[in-house]
């Protein structure tokens, strides 16, 4: 498929529209008021949640930070850097104690464990990750039933839940549900957030009824700047939270799990149990640490210029743009008109990269960091030149 004259003729108008002129790409700034901190990088990343860090950018940015401060090692997660950490990451929640971990995955496991204690059955989003994608870890590791409820939806309801416990206090033999899970936001729909009113509802009946909540946040920080909820106020109606400390906050492993110092204390045992207790991981919590500190600003900035690039190429023809409902940093783009591989090659010419398309032809848009490296009219004027 090609443009037709009068489309390139309106394309042209649209691009003088948004200032596309020699003048204007000479006066122009590239980068927002809020850049992301690191590495000097000057690479748009218009997918995944982070900023993409090279294996020379983070060793760098780790030498950096090790000059800056005397560095305390901890001794298999314990003590030192890790414990600063810890210690930050509950503080920021609103929790009595938080504990570093390799994995969300395990995580989530261990939270659901210790909750749920000798009561095995644990409800769960059909759609979640800890149903999907640990191949039954909690099932063959801990022995935990998990239920799945919602269907293909991001959240289930009180209702849902209530009609699950009928079901099993009518039972012959005692299998009662000791712990709850919710993913927010929900990585198999892109991001899409939970209806935090229902959520509030059902944290506040399994609290009535003795049972425990754990939050998978794995994404909650960026959740955080879309919405304006702080992450100690996701936190405060959950028994226990969890977050990833590599996704946006650039580290290369970890997982912070957050919770009241009762059901925490001795989660290093449990940790060395499943093989989780590293050597040392005050590297990883130095990056994380580091990422963390302004960073629902940074990312609120990044959602600023996110916005203005798509009002921006609304009306240009040959680019489409489909939002998640009650979604956070992920987009869907439909390019039409011109070879996508080509399109993308020329971004990528002007240091700006995007994704494959899937296999229905759209490519997936991930707002992170690095979209404060340009403002978003500039990103408009380089899409607009990409359709050739």
């Amino acid at each position: 498929m090609t443009l037709t004259r009068r489309e390139l003729a309106k394309l042209a108008g649209i691009a003088a529209a948004i200032g596309i002129t020699d003048k204007t790409m000479a006066q122009s700034d590239s980068r927002s008021e809020i850049d992301s901190p690191g590495p000097d990088n000057t690479e748009v990343r218009l997918f995944g949640d982070g900023i993409g860090l090279a294996p020379t950018e983070y060793t760098q940015l780790l030498n950096s930070l090790c000059q800056e401060a005397d560095i305390e090692e901890d001794n298999y997660l314990l003590g030192g850097e890790v414990e600063k950490f810890e210690q930050y990451c509950a503080n920021l929640l609103g929790k009595e104690m938080a504990v570093f971990l390799p994995s969300g995955t395990l995580a989530n496991q261990l939270a659901l464990r210790q909750l749920a204690g000798s009561r095995r059955r644990v409800i769960v989003p059909g759609l979640s990750h800890v149903y999907n994608d640990t191949g039954d870890a909690s099932q063959n590791l801990s022995s935990l039933n998990l239920i799945p409820l919602a269907g293909d939806r991001a959240d289930f309801t009180l209702e849902e839940v209530q009609a699950i416990l009928d079901r099993t206090a009518s039972g012959r033999v005692t299998a009662e549900v000791g712990a709850i899970l919710v993913e927010n936001p929900v990585r198999r729909l892109s991001g899409e957030m939970v209806d935090w009113n229902e959520t509030r509802r059902i944290t506040e009946f399994a609290r009535e009824n003795d049972i425990g909540t754990h939050l998978d946040g794995a994404r909650l920080f960026i959740a955080s700047a879309y919405t304006g909820i702080s992450p100690a106020e996701y936190a405060e109606p959950f028994d226990t939270v969890y977050f990833s400390l590599w996704k946006y906050f650039n580290s290369n492993i970890g997982a912070i799990l957050a919770g009241p110092r009762s059901r925490l204390e001795n989660m290093y045992h449990t940790r060395r149990m499943f093989g989780g207790n590293l050597f040392m991981g005050w590297p990883s919590a130095l990056v994380a640490r580091f990422y963390m500190e302004g960073f629902t600003e940074r990312f609120q900035n990044a959602i600023n210029v996110s916005e203005t690039f798509y009002r921006a190429i609304e009306s240009v023809p040959g680019l489409e743009i489909t939002r998640i409902p009650n979604g956070t940093n992920v987009a869907r783009l439909r390019i039409s008109g011109t070879d996508i591989s080509a399109f993308r090659n020329r971004l990528a010419a002007e240091n700006i990269r995007v994704g494959n398309p899937n296999a229905e032809g759209l490519i997936s848009l991930g707002v992170n960091e690095t979209w404060n490296r340009i403002s978003g009219e500039r990103l408009a004027e380089a899409f607009v030149r990409a359709l050739g």
